[in-house]
């Protein structure tokens, strides 16, 4: 669920202030009146979807169900679970005839599947993102106007002009941005100057991004290094990751989970709880299967706050854990704790500079006409580019691919393009999809 949060789109003082305040509150609330507000929520956005989206009007009318067949929660598992292929095939009619009144941003991402979706995202629900980010940061002991660093790639690579700045500082967010693609053992020594001289408290980054400068850090003997918190987004957190990450940068790692389209979030407490954020959207279980006290299933979520393009019933694919019996966390909030989270692990690449890049795995989402995408890496000095496309996919557009994956890998490593269709690449469709596969160790 990483974003980059840009002060024009989440410039709303007052009702950021709003929703703050009230899941200040809620997050002790008693679980009825908190599942009383997902309905009134989830209540007001089908009504809205059936009158201002075609496809769930359309839909909704052929299977003759409707808005005021939802009386309680347990109602939501009547209506049919939409998929990535249903976005991708319907998006046109997936949004609201009265979109502009939301101020809705366009997204795109290619999640777990290496496959892109390309969504929008409106004023409500950048509230809701930033109050929920603050709200679990929090946890962490952050405070609004902290200083804290941020790893981002993408920041960086998509301007050749700062393709190779290790960092920039943001004097009035006061955020340190560090570019993850630059991470190698030979600079580990300019990244520590930096936090140095700037002394972010809080770090945040993808799991294994943190991991990797972690252990380079420990390989180089940089022992100072250390915040108050950091915050882990969007890839399993590993165990023996966590461990070392804590150990190098003398401090608690607070893991979370969501994702892009935001209908379900997930964050750790300082007791080490992962808690349900129940305000932010419905978490429903299918294909549940039972094992000696728990419940493992494929996670749908439906979102309770955008209204641009609502996702109802939206089958994200991440398995989660959680007990039979309901259990309480000692930090005291009353949000719902699940056991365990298994969400996307990706490889990373090694370039022949000796540089790590973590988040390469973005590149499809900038490209259009890309049906399914995957990077191979055999051998430091090659990444293959596997690719589905479409007909939207043309040379221009591989000439932009390419020119991407340049300010990633630099001008030394081959880039050969192997184009197949999505059966071919996809394999085995019984296991999660990785985007980035690599033999390279670091």
């Amino acid at each position: 669920m990483s974003i980059d949060f840009k002060l024009k789109d989440f410039f709303y003082p007052l009702p950021i202030l709003k929703l703050r305040r009230f899941m200040e509150k809620s997050q002790y609330f008693p679980e009825d009146q908190l599942r009383d507000y997902q309905l009134e929520r989830l209540q007001l956005i089908v009504r809205h979807a059936y009158n201002n989206v075609p496809y769930y009007r359309d839909l909704w009318n052929k299977l003759k169900i409707s808005p005021d067949d939802i009386r309680s929660l347990d109602d939501l598992q009547y209506f049919p679970v939409l998929t990535k292929d249903d976005m991708r095939a319907h998006s046109r009619n997936m949004t609201a005839d009265n979109a502009k009144k939301y101020h809705p941003i366009a997204y795109s991402t290619s999640g777990s599947t290496g496959q892109p979706v390309r969504f929008y995202l409106d004023a409500s629900s950048n509230i809701l993102e930033f109050c929920y980010y603050w709200r679990h940061w929090s946890w962490g002991g952050y405070r609004l106007g902290d200083t804290f660093a941020d790893f981002r790639g993408h920041f960086f690579a998509k301007n050749k002009d700062t393709a190779n700045d290790l960092f920039h500082y943001n004097r009035l967010t006061r955020r340190l941005v560090l570019n993850n693609n630059l991470i190698s053992y030979n600079n580990m020594r300019l990244f520590a100057d930096c936090i140095r001289k700037y002394r972010p408290k809080f770090l945040k980054g993808l799991a294994s991004t943190i991991y990797i400068f972690a252990l380079l850090l420990k390989k180089r003997g940089i022992t100072d290094i250390s915040f108050q918190g950091i915050f882990s987004t969007g890839e399993m957190l590993l165990p023996h990751h966590r461990k070392l990450i804590e150990e190098v940068m003398h401090c608690k790692v607070y893991d979370s989970y969501g994702h892009m389209e935001r209908t379900a979030a997930v964050s750790e407490c300082e007791r080490s709880g992962y808690h349900i954020n129940m305000e932010y959207g419905i978490l429903e279980l299918e294909e549940k299967s039972s094992s000696g006290g728990t419940v493992s299933g494929s996670v749908i979520g439906t979102s309770l706050h955008n209204f641009a393009m609502p996702f109802i019933r939206y089958r994200l694919g991440d398995v989660i854990e959680i007990s039979s019996d309901k259990r309480t966390c000692p930090c005291g909030r009353t949000l719902p704790l699940i056991n365990k989270l298994h969400g996307r692990i990706e490889d990373n690449i090694v370039t022949p500079d000796g540089r790590v890049l973590t988040s390469i795995f973005i590149v499809f989402e900038f490209v259009d006409g890309i049906e399914l995408g995957q990077l191979v890496q055999k051998t430091v000095d090659e990444v293959i580019v596997r690719i589905a496309k479409n007909e939207k996919y043309t040379a221009e557009q591989e000439a932009k691919l390419l020119g991407i994956l340049r300010t990633y890998v630099g001008n030394e490593m081959k880039i050969t393009f192997d184009y197949s269709n999505v059966e071919a690449i996809r394999g085995d469709t019984h296991r999660k999809f990785k985007i980035v596969v690599s033999d390279v160790d670091v």
